[in-house]
């Protein structure tokens, strides 16, 4: 009974925003699980209230590489005053002590520190956010290192990696 009170009140919340929403619950044979569907907008611009219109975007997953075990995704926005976010999710074992992970994103061989990932709960997910005045449209290669903590700035071992995708929007 609380389930369905829960989905309808969820749905009543999204229906007075004007959103059409789908629910369905039970997922795949499991009676459990509550799937909200939800249609993306579209024809709409992005903006940001500092930045401006969002000029370019892309996206795209994150995969670990040799023996990492890892995923996430990482997205690149570019607005029109030129500024540029970079953010990235990864899901990955936290490093050890006086280890740390770095994001990197990658045009034709121009190759720029994102900054060390945090964990904000101190568990395996992992966030970067980075904000630049420099325009990234075009860099499309994102790759995460495993770093010792000894103040070297070259890039150490490669963990994880993903190509993000120019999209229109």
């Amino acid at each position: 009974m609380k389930k369905i009170f829960r989905a309808l009140a969820f749905v009543l919340l999204l229906s007075a925003c004007g959103d059409t929403v789908d629910v369905e619950v039970g997922f795949n044979g499991v009676d459990n699980v509550e799937v909200i569907r939800k249609p993306m907008p579209t024809g709409g611009k992005v903006a940001d209230l500092k930045h401006g219109q969002e000029e370019w975007f892309a996206i795209g997953s994150l995969t670990g590489v040799e023996a990492a075990i890892a995923n996430g995704v990482a997205q690149v926005h570019v607005y029109a005053d030129g500024a540029s976010l970079h953010t990235a999710q990864l899901n990955i074992k936290r490093p050890e002590d006086g280890y740390f992970y770095e994001g990197w994103i990658i045009k034709d061989g121009d190759v720029i520190s994102t900054g060390h990932a945090k964990s904000r709960f101190g568990d395996v997910r992992h966030f970067i956010q980075f904000e630049t005045d420099k325009n990234l449209t075009g860099y499309t290669k994102v790759v995460i290192t495993l770093e010792p903590d000894d103040g070297d700035p070259a890039p150490a071992g490669h963990v994880a990696e993903g190509v993000l995708t120019h999209h229109q929007r």
